[in-house]
């Protein structure tokens, strides 16, 4: 099955919203969190390109 275009597009768009969101966090935990969410992200990335 060949992922849609717009599937990726969509997942680069949350990635930059969440280092956006990262980078305005309160503290160090949320930070983790968002990081930990934008890793699984650029995963779902990875594996759209292969």
């Amino acid at each position: 099955m060949m992922p849609d275009k717009n599937e990726r597009v969509e997942l680069e768009i949350k990635i930059i919203r969440y280092r956006a969101l990262s980078q305005q966090a309160p503290d160090a935990v949320t930070t983790q969190r968002i990081n930990g969410l934008i890793s699984e992200l650029e995963k779902k990335l990875r594996e759209i390109d292969e």
